[in-house]
């Protein structure tokens, strides 16, 4: 992909009908507004199915040096993969007109000393250079301490700084005094607290830096611009979980996720340097305009995401009231579509089947990145994937639409570790597609199986850690494929109506947690006694 020049500019009337467009989503228009990105590390996380479908398989190149290989998995249960001819849909599924936009629920900022607080808050200004790639950022995190004990100091998250010259860190405070009492290596911001933090009390951070953006254009990364668009994907310093005695922070990989959220509260203010000139913006959550700024307010999320291009148009869908917000490129206006029904189509289906979406809103952008990816309130779908679009259901971007929308429920409302334990999201989220597709397509369950699941070979272990495998091939091929086949086999095993009052059970329980394999079995297990040790011994290397 060669960086080229902007090719559409917004002059300043129409940038503020845009903004007043948003807040009243006037039923029918179609329009550019504002829209968030994806996640960081995501940047690495490839799920196409079938390059027959796709010509480019969007893979990384392995790791070096090479893990060790993952052991191959035993003979385990099976699904048929016999091919059934069954019509399609001829007709791209519309768009659908939404009432206006409703409003987040505020984040209001803390005053000095911390009011008490649930769960994590981050206040954020931040002042984009879209032409000069450039973010200039006052961040305020207010961190209640939960962990049952006291804490000397309080580690950060940093994704940007995993990359040279791009994160540049100005100043850090600590209850609004300044403070150099504080460590950045890699993606690890340590700041050292004056007194120990009690269990039960809060501290507020303050820190200041630029972002100078990289070009993401043509590689395996999803934090940076492209030509025609800037994505800002775990942007900001965040509070990793404290689990266990110490700050649940992995290492990045090759390929895979390795970050794990906490549920927080944002409120985020983006303004632009030439502001008659200002993208078109996409977000985890609808925007208000405040003193000519755009304000995100969301509550109980995992992260927050921007996603900003000259070039987007959207419509909208509300799928029984929850408003889904469509991003796309002109020239892909009926694969848009396709997107916009499925995304609908999903929502209702899964709050049906697992339980209800957790916010008001959800946000689809078409992105130069090279797959799908989900974060909080927004998920991505490839450019890539509309220009392959048929017209039908059968095709990758249907079935990555459907898998990326599965996991605000396996990832967002319930969150697990990504780097060890990435199979409770991503299993489940290749799942939903058959629980998609049974309830919407169910004569397309054969196509499906032979289609996403069979074709590459379903073969691993299914609780394999994104560090174990010797290929991305083999680490989809273990968690999301034959993750979806032990998935399955549970459900045969069990019966339909106990594994679908345990999969809601999960999600009830699990709902703004951050589940672990055990809880998973811990739950099952209170819904059934059948044996399924020969399951588990077949599929999981770990349990």
């Amino acid at each position: 992909m060669k960086p080229a020049h902007r090719q559409i500019h917004f002059p300043f009337i129409q940038f503020a009908f845009m903004i007043l467009l948003l807040t009243a989503c006037l039923p029918g228009m179609v329009t550019t507004n504002i829209s968030t990105d994806p996640q960081p590390i995501k940047q690495y996380v490839l799920v196409t199915a079938n390059p027959q479908a796709t010509p480019t398989p969007f893979q990384p190149v392995p790791p070096s040096p090479t893990p060790p290989a993952t052991e191959t998995l035993p003979a385990s249960p099976t699904v048929e993969a016999t091919t059934t001819d069954t019509p399609l849909p001829t007709e791209t599924p519309a768009a659908t007109s939404v009432p206006p936009t409703q409003t987040s629920t505020q984040v209001s900022v803390p005053t000095n000393p911390p009011a008490s607080v649930d769960r994590p808050q981050y206040i954020i200004t931040a002042l984009m250079d879209y032409d000069g790639h450039t973010v200039n950022v006052s961040e305020t995190v207010v961190y209640p301490n939960r962990t049952g004990g006291t804490l000397p100091g309080v580690a950060l998250g940093v994704n940007a700084n995993l990359w040279n010259g791009v994160f540049n860190l100005l100043s850090v405070s600590i209850n609004d005094h300044p403070s150099s009492n504080y460590t950045l290596a890699g993606q690890w911001l340590t700041v050292n607290l004056d007194a120990p933090l009690e269990s039960g009390q809060a501290v507020q951070i303050g820190i200041s830096y630029q972002l100078t953006l990289p070009n993401s254009a043509g590689k395996f990364e999803n934090f940076g611009y492209t030509a025609r668009q800037t994505n800002l994907i775990d942007w900001y310093p965040f509070v990793p979980p404290y689990r266990g005695g110490s700050w649940n922070l992995p290492d990045p990989y090759s390929y895979g996720e390795n970050l794990v959220y906490e549920k927080a509260d944002f409120r985020i203010s983006l303004t632009f340097v030439d502001p008659a000139n200002a993208p078109v913006v996409a977000a985890s959550a609808p925007a208000a305009l405040e003193n000519g700024a755009l304000v995100y307010s969301l509550s109980n999320a995992r992260n927050f995401t921007i996603s900003a291009s000259p070039e987007y148009l959207v419509n909208t869908a509300d799928a029984n009231g929850i408003t889904i917000y469509n991003y796309y490129y002109p020239a892909d206006a009926d694969a848009a579509a396709m997107v916009l029904e499925l995304t609908r189509m999903s929502v209702n289906t899964y709050s049906t089947e697992f339980g209800p979406y957790p916010h008001t809103a959800l946000t689809v952008c078409e992105t130069d990145l090279n797959d799908g990816l989900e974060t909080d309130g927004l998920y991505f779908l490839s450019r890539n994937f509309y220009r392959s679009n048929d017209g039908t259901v059968k095709n990758n971007l249907s079935v990555i639409a459907v898998h990326e929308t599965a996991h605000q429920w396996w990832y967002g409302a319930v969150a697990n570790d990504q780097a060890n334990e990435p199979w409770l999201d991503e299993a489940l989220a290749t799942y939903s597609e058959h629980v998609f597709y049974e309830d919407n397509y169910p004569e397309l369950l054969n196509w499906w199986w032979n289609f996403r699941i069979y074709y590459y070979g379903a073969t691993g272990w299914v609780d394999s850690r994104v560090y174990d495998t010797a290929s991305f091939r083999a680490y989809v091929n273990a968690v999301y494929f034959n993750g979806a086949r032990f998935i399955q086999a549970l459900r045969d095993r069990i019966g339909d109506q106990t594994f679908y009052a345990f999969i809601r059970d999960y999600y009830t329980r699990e709902n703004g947690r951050i589940a672990t394999t055990n809880d998973f079995f811990a739950v099952l297990d209170l819904h059934t006694s059948v044996d399924i040790s020969d399951l588990v011994k077949a599929f999981f290397y770990y349990r």
